[in-house]
């Protein structure tokens, strides 16, 4: 069978192009996360990007304090209430990291041709003609005469007037003499440095990072630790022996793939993160322009299969300052989107745009587009062709044998919705990996748990946790309709009837994983379900 990896389905007719969207209300099936820094840190700013369409908060500890961080997470949770609105937290670290150091008050002015200086001396002030890095030594990167290095200011965009492009021209000890290739003013809250090919062999945790995730994300039991330029499958393990250390067992690993080590090593890392950021903005300096695109949907097509959710980087720069993107970014969102990425991750657009909101309503508003030309049914023969499914010897477990079972039937019967019932998430992430047209309510089922030592309340990371998954909308059941013969479906329905995610007489499938010897919540052997929508009330 001939393997297709496009999965485009051209719109029936052109009116369809030409008439205003006049549904609004419904979410776009891809998530959106959202960069929070000065601009978008109020209550009141949060409750709208809530309300917008976003489903991921991330907090990037390569600036700012805990304190600065702890005010924007407290406002986050108030508007959580205030919309009664579920989002994920992400801390999001420094890693290894190179940043200018010691910098003057006013920006730093280059010219277009002069000589700079990138120096490991950490004495040194920054000035026009000399950078001092936070690198200990240039022993060992791989620089060398014609090497590519790009200064910017954090989240940067590209834009030439902000930052500088470089060309080593000599390799002195820790110094290296590059000559600047454009003309810029250097400013921002940070001055960061991205050297193309480089070695780096600093640890993967900063002494910061260790202190934010032990202090603040411990505190407030982050869902998810985004680890910067990750290298490989052991940088990972790294990342989660700290977390354990620190009572963060239910944390889980997000690998940001940024480096050429990373690209190299991703089938690794891919195996060994829950989830993969592809920073494109990092990337892209270290990859030829022609050749972005190939490593973009490589790396998409990898986690698609593991079943592993994937986020992107660097889609509307130009709404930092412009209330519209260009038709190039556009285009891109809804090819990301056709590509298979499961969610968008905005960064100086809502760090420090003046149009953060409306950058969310946007990027929404075109995946909901391109989510309505994805050919679904084509992607789910994709899997089942790569998993063998038809031929004699498949390789698919029991789980996933039921998950993409309630996918096929969704399509078969044009379904709606599809509810699934989990404890961890897990159910939930094998249906969201098949992609399908509906939406998944996710229910999730609280369960204590005991490993001898101390108490473990599953559910509220879990639920916050799905908002990663293309399609899945969380909410969490009351207790007492999670025990056996509970009221549970019922509840569900009525919740799908009530913010109009379902009518009266549409067609549900319900989904639930085999659990046994787990506990006494949702106690299943494993069933799909296919039922029609009748006047169900909430239970009592």
């Amino acid at each position: 069978m001939a393997t297709n990896h496009v999965f485009f389905e051209p719109p029936k007719s052109l009116l369809s192009i030409l008439e205003e969207d006049k549904d609004l209300s419904v979410p776009a099936l891809t998530k959106l996360g959202c960069t929070l820094g000065p601009q978008s840190r109020t209550v009141e700013v949060l409750e709208d990007l809530l309300r917008a369409g976003m489903t991921v908060a991330r907090f990037d500890f390569s600036w700012g304090s805990m304190e600065y961080h702890q005010e924007t997470l407290d406002n986050l949770r108030i508007a959580m209430r205030n919309t009664k609105r579920l989002c994920c937290t992400m801390l999001d670290t420094m890693g290894p990291e190179i940043i200018v150091l010691n910098r003057p008050e006013a920006p730093i002015s280059l010219t277009a041709g002069q000589t700079l200086t990138l120096t490991c001396n950490k004495s040194v002030a920054a000035s026009e003609t000399v950078l001092p890095i936070s690198y200990p030594s240039l022993a060992g990167t791989g620089l060398a005469p014609g090497s590519q290095v790009f200064v910017g200011q954090y989240l940067f965009t590209g834009s030439e007037t902000s930052s500088v492009y470089l060309t080593v021209q000599e390799v002195k000890g820790d110094e290296a003499v590059c000559t600047c290739n454009n003309t810029c003013i250097l400013e921002g809250l940070a001055l960061t440095v991205h050297i193309a090919h480089m070695r780096n062999e600093a640890p993967i945790l900063a002494d910061s990072d260790m202190s934010a995730i032990r202090q603040w994300g411990a505190a407030n039991k982050i869902d998810y630790v985004c680890l910067s330029f990750t290298r490989n499958a052991a940088d990972i393990g790294v990342v989660r022996a700290v977390l354990d250390s620190c009572g963060l067992e239910q944390t889980r690993v997000m690998a940001k793939i940024e480096n050429l080590e990373g690209l190299v090593h991703a089938g690794d890392i891919v195996e060994a993160a829950d989830s993969v950021l592809l920073s494109r903005g990092n990337l892209g300096i270290c990859l030829d322009a022609e050749k972005m695109f190939l490593a973009q949907k490589k790396l998409l097509r990898a986690c698609n299969l593991a079943g592993k959710p994937v986020m992107v980087t660097r889609v509307v720069d130009t709404m930092t300052d412009a209330p519209r993107p260009t038709r190039a970014e556009a285009t891109d969102v809804a090819n990301l989107v056709l590509d298979g990425a499961d969610g968008i991750l905005l960064g100086s657009e809502t760090f420090r745009g003046k149009y953060a909101v409306s950058t969310v309503k946007t990027v929404c508003a075109i995946c909901k587009q391109a989510e309505l030309c994805f050919d679904n049914q084509s992607y789910y023969r994709s899997l089942m062709e790569y998993f063998g499914c038809y031929t004699l010897h498949p390789n698919l477990g029991k789980r996933e044998a039921l998950a993409s079972s309630a996918v096929r039937a969704a399509a078969k019967i044009n379904a709606a919705l599809i509810i699934v019932f989990t404890v961890t998430g897990q159910t939930a992430r094998l249906v969201a990996k098949y992609k399908p047209a509906c939406p998944i309510l996710t229910v999730v089922c609280p369960d204590i748990k005991s490993d001898g030592l101390k108490w473990t309340l599953l559910g509220e990371v879990q639920a916050r946790q799905c908002m990663l998954y293309r399609g899945v909308l969380p909410i969490m059941a009351d207790p007492d309709f999670s025990l056996p013969g509970g009221a549970i479906l019922d509840y569900a329905i009525a919740y799908a009837k009530q913010v109009g995610m379902v009518r009266s007489g549409d067609k549900v499938v319900v989904s639930q994983c085999p659990r046994t010897g787990y506990s006494d919540v949702m106690e299943e052997a494993g069933v799909v379900k296919l039922i029609t929508v009748d006047d169900h009330v909430i239970p009592g």
